[in-house]
């Protein structure tokens, strides 16, 4: 079944998105947190230590022995190297 029209299917955001808003909103006005600073924070965690970091480690646990090896004789020096 096709569906051709012009408009743009979005879901509403969801409760914990509309929080997350609320709280950089609250952070930002009362002069606590920087813009910039908050963009890093936000960039350090999905790109550095969120949970798609530990999803590949895992994954390539199953897949490379040697890195599982490596992973549970010293997890943190095989992540970082």
């Amino acid at each position: 079944m096709s569906h051709d029209h012009d408009h743009d299917h979005t879901d509403p955001p969801s409760d914990f998105e509309l929080r997350v808003k609320a709280l950089e909103s609250l952070l930002l006005e009362k002069g606590l947190v920087k813009h910039d600073a908050l963009n890093a924070i936000i960039e350090t965690y999905e790109h550095q230590v969120g949970p798609k970091n530990g999803a590949y480690v895992v994954a390539k646990a199953w897949s490379d022995l040697p890195f599982k090896q490596a992973l549970l004789k010293d997890a943190t020096a095989t992540v970082a190297g």
